[in-house]
């Protein structure tokens, strides 16, 4: 990782689980973190537990709507003329089903922060890249979700609701922006890392089903872990999707 030390990382949903996670990583491998969320003040009590560390965290607040987005990406530009690493790293983990009476709003939030969102960080992040002709990196966190969705107890209410749908557009986001990225002739890659379970507090807020407090779970660290082996690849390398399960899933 000491090719990214004093560059410029931007990673949204900064404020807890994954993101918090790979922010802390990040600046102990020496890198300024811009790190996106609406809750600055629980970026700001991540920086403050980061002692003695090359890197630094900054708290951006940033919502998921285009303003917001455009508004933080064009901050980062004037503060520090660069980015070099995008994270995509918003969680909302929710049970949201489609056949749910009244719940266009809650069906509308769920994609404007999984695929909205995402979309337009990337395109302002491969603006900034390329306004400064740099080699960057651009990394989805996605779900094991995007790639299989689990089958449903009868009688029981679908653990999945539509965050699978959400995730296998991020799968299909990230192939989508390489082909364009290719021809673009663009030298900038991107990855997804799709992890199955995660511990987080998202996790234990978002789920009413007893059997996800026995299983087997990873931690934000083994995500972290993951994204530094993408970064620390060859520039002619590019890793296009890590699954990364914890040790005894059974799902």
């Amino acid at each position: 990782m000491e090719k990214w030390a004093g560059k410029v990382a931007v990673v949204t949903g900064a404020s807890g689980g994954i993101g918090a996670g790979i922010c802390k990583e990040l600046v102990r491998a020496g890198m300024i973190v811009c790190g996106f969320s609406r809750r600055v003040d629980q970026v700001e009590a991540i920086r403050a537990t980061l002692f003695d560390v090359p890197g630094q965290l900054i708290p951006v607040c940033c919502s998921n709507d285009e303003e917001s987005i455009v508004f933080s990406f064009k901050w980062v530009d004037r503060t520090y003329e660069r980015v070099d690493l995008l994270v995509n790293s918003d969680e909302d983990v929710t049970n949201c089903l489609l056949l749910d009476d009244n719940n266009t709003n809650e069906l509308c939030s769920v994609m404007e922060t999984n695929l909205i969102g995402t979309c337009i960080c990337t395109r302002e992040a491969v603006k900034l890249m390329k306004k400064y002709d740099i080699k960057g990196n651009i990394v989805n966190i996605n779900s094991i979700f995007g790639h299989k969705i689990n089958v449903c107890v009868p009688g029981m209410r679908p653990i999945n609701g539509m965050y699978p749908a959400c995730k296998y557009a991020i799968t299909a986001i990230t192939e989508c922006v390489r082909q364009e990225l290719i021809y673009k002739e663009s030298e900038i890659k991107i990855s997804s890392i799709s992890p199955g379970l995660v511990d987080t507090e998202l996790l234990k807020k978002a789920t009413d089903h007893e059997m996800v407090k026995f299983m087997p779970k990873l931690k934000a660290e083994d995500i972290a872990d993951a994204l530094k082996f993408i970064l620390t690849r060859p520039m002619h390398v590019q890793v296009h999707d890590i699954i990364i399960k914890p040790n005894g899933e059974f799902l």
